[in-house]
């Protein structure tokens, strides 16, 4: 059971939605089967390194492109690796309102604090019908709901209908993944008294938080791919949180190369030509000491050249990498 009631949910997302999730890829072998050991391997590393939650199951993961089987397998490893050490989060990519709920119940078990549930990707699109299928998941299965507002559903939660959703009860924040701090801004002046309204864009963090309140960084990847500088973010977000942008900005700009970085190889694919440009984001990995493997087809399994020339000059300048780590990768 998790750690707070249906009518706690919402407090609990105040106070435990914060400081930085990640949602890092999935190791496959060079056969494309699940590779179970490097994935421990890893969920062990990130607890290791300070990451406050683990996001699984989600598009960065190649969830969508696992068996219903290896799902459970996966989301298990991840469960037992993690041993209570991070806030763990499970989105939740299915458009029946059954699984979802079969999947909640299952990562309730495993000891899973919240789900993240996309929206509906098949049939559902009238504001009435989408509100039906999260007030089913809201009365049916045991975990807090956050939102997944991404146009990678094939709808975008319109204002009117995420201010609806924000009133039940286990609905206790969103990911607004549309790439515009400004409807994030909008939307969290309408309803984030209810919910806890995050954006998906550490670029953007410092202003949001110490202007706008925002008070999590969740669903993205920097902790991790920034390796040995992700101190100075773990810095900026202290900072942040007491207000103190002047202190803030000169390490922000330290940053700005590994975060131009992460925009070239895979935010500028993503919302340019819709492309989840993930092999490049394995070979970062693999150059961090993470055991990643490749990614399954239809993805290219591998990054090209200049992708992986770009990567390891750009962290090899801001000494995340040696020499050595680009030799041992090839």
């Amino acid at each position: 059971m998790p750690s707070y009631t249906p009518s706690e949910a919402k407090q609990w997302a105040r106070e435990n939605i914060i400081n930085c999730t990640n949602a890092p890829t999935t190791p496959f072998k060079e056969d494309f089967s699940l590779d179970k050991e490097a994935l421990a391997f890893n969920v062990n590393r990130y607890a290791e390194i300070g990451l406050y939650g683990l996001m699984t199951g989600g598009n960065m993961a190649e969830a969508w492109n696992m068996t219903p089987t290896e799902w459970y397998e996966y989301t298990n490893v991840c469960a037992e690796a993690n041993n209570g050490r991070m806030m763990l989060t499970s989105v939740i990519l299915d458009p029946s309102p059954f699984t979802v709920v079969e999947k909640a119940n299952v990562l309730d078990e495993l000891g899973y604090d919240l789900i993240e549930v996309i929206n509906p990707v098949l049939q559902l699109r009238s504001d009435d019908d989408i509100y039906g299928y999260f007030k089913y998941l809201n009365d049916n299965q045991p975990l807090a709901i956050a939102l997944y507002n991404t146009a990678t559903a094939g709808v975008v939660l319109n204002h009117g209908l995420v201010n609806r959703l924000s009133n039940l009860e286990k609905v206790v924040a969103i990911k607004n993944g549309l790439g515009n701090p400004a409807d994030t801004i909008a939307m969290r002046k309408m309803c984030g008294d209810r919910i806890v309204v995050t954006e998906p864009n550490e670029a953007f963090f410092l202003w949001d938080s110490v202007v706008h309140g925002a008070q999590a960084i969740y669903g993205t990847l920097e902790v991790i791919m920034f390796g040995s500088e992700r101190e100075k973010m773990y810095q900026i977000m202290e900072l942040a949180k007491q207000g103190k942008m002047d202190a803030a900005v000169p390490i922000f700009k330290e940053l700005e190369p590994l975060r131009d970085l992460l925009g070239q190889v895979f935010m500028a694919p993503l919302f340019g030509r819709n492309v989840y440009n993930l092999a490049p984001i394995k070979y970062w990995m693999e150059l961090l000491g993470y055991k990643m493997g490749v990614c399954r087809p239809p993805l290219a399994a591998r990054a090209n050249d200049q992708d992986k020339a770009l990567i390891a000059e750009v962290l090899l300048a801001q000494g995340v990498i040696t020499e050595a780590d680009i030799a041992r990768v090839g």
